[in-house]
């Protein structure tokens, strides 16, 4: 096991998602005590009998992230069972109702905005009352390349996507002068189990494989990068050599990474 987050609380959302599920198990892996969010906790019992299983501690909680109630029970819960958290993980969201938006309801709107941007704040907000009375906290925010680019299948998941990113660099101006650091990692298509019908073949019409670099990253590619944005390293203060990254970017071919972390 390593110790990059030895002793730290996280909280992850969506943690029984592809990514969600990943990150939990990598932090779990450098030491952290996680905690797991789902809106139905049977979901999540596989992700923490897993680390239990190989000597970690974890918690699996109920949430529905679109109620600021349930979201407070979450970090009481937290705060009862490990303490206060020193990691936000805001991995929740999905794109829902693929249709052009002239046909786009109004609750479908509603709904895709709750789930991918308001969530992150009422969670955000939660965890910050906490980190700011340590003076100290990580907060990690799951966007799309779908902020980035136009998104004309899903109109309503890029705009919420976007004003991810837009909240992301706000919060870290308002909560920097309390060491707190929000970061924003924007993947592109990535190869979980969820889009699993939209990837593309591993072997060509010959039967060979294609080249990795061609091909969507893996699940744990993004969890190697919320595992570093919540350690000591990504703030500069981590031991001789590491990295200190102001902004950087991945891509190659349909491989799209981005790790934006505000100065």
């Amino acid at each position: 096991m390593g110790e990059l987050l030895r002793d730290k609380v996280a909280i992850i959302t969506g943690g029984a998602g592809g990514i969600g599920s990943r990150i939990a198990r990598a932090y779990a892996g450098e030491g952290a005590r996680v905690v797991v969010a789902s809106r139905k906790k049977e979901n999540l019992e596989v992700i923490v009998d897993d680390i239990l299983a190989n000597g970690g501690e974890a918690l699996a909680v109920a949430t529905d992230v679109t109620n600021p109630e349930d979201v407070e029970a979450l970090v009481q819960a937290t705060q009862e069972s490990f303490g206060a958290a020193d990691i936000m993980v805001n991995n929740a969201g999905g794109a829902m109702f693929m249709k052009p938006p002239e046909k786009l309801k109004p609750e479908e709107w509603d709904a895709t905005i709750a789930l991918n941007l308001s969530s992150v704040f009422f969670c955000s907000q939660a965890v910050s009352h906490g980190m700011i009375e340590k003076k100290g906290g990580k907060i990690i925010n799951i966007s799309s390349v779908a902020g980035i680019r136009m998104s004309p299948a899903f109109i309503q998941y890029g705009a919420a996507k976007a004003g991810v990113i837009n909240l992301t660099k706000s919060l870290a101006s308002c909560w920097g002068p309390y060491n707190i650091n929000v970061n924003c990692i924007a993947p592109g298509l990535t190869a979980t189990e969820g889009v699993a019908h939209w990837l593309p073949s591993k072997t060509d019409e010959d039967g060979n494989a294609v080249p990795s670099l061609q091909l969507p990253p893996e699940p744990e590619h993004v969890a190697q990068l919320a595992v570093f944005l919540a350690s000591e390293a990504s703030s500069g203060r981590g031991p001789p050599g590491s990295n200190q990254i102001k902004s950087n970017q991945i891509n190659s071919h349909s491989r799209s990474l981005s790790a934006m972390i505000p100065s």
